[in-house]
């Protein structure tokens, strides 16, 4: 089994966001940050709540974690952050597949 790459996580996620076309209104640095924070709220949300330990991953708590934590971040983008998380978590789930990382038991 692979072992997680934060870096080739952040590498794989960013290209499907360029991908898909949707935050490439957002400035560059704003993307940046913004993805930094989701990726740094979903490791904070999987600490907290047990899931580094074996605990089950609750998509719509980590969803509803990240959200007011992107929104608290980016006041300015606040409109933007369900569709975020729901990207990110879309294609974080992809990635994690593609590494062969998931474990669905």
């Amino acid at each position: 089994m692979e072992e997680y790459s934060k870096a080739e996580a952040r590498a794989y996620i960013a290209n499907k966001f360029s991908e898909q076309g949707d935050f490439n209104i957002l400035p560059k640095d704003v993307f940046e940050k913004m993805l930094d924070k989701v990726m740094e709220l979903d490791e904070a949300f999987m600490a907290e709540t047990g899931v580094n330990d074996g605990q089950v991953y609750d998509d719509d708590q980590a969803f509803e974690y990240m959200m007011k934590g992107l929104q608290e971040a980016f006041p300015e983008q606040k409109m933007y952050a369900m569709r975020f998380v729901e990207d990110y978590m879309e294609y974080d789930e992809a990635y994690l597949e593609s590494a062969g990382l998931i474990n669905w038991e």
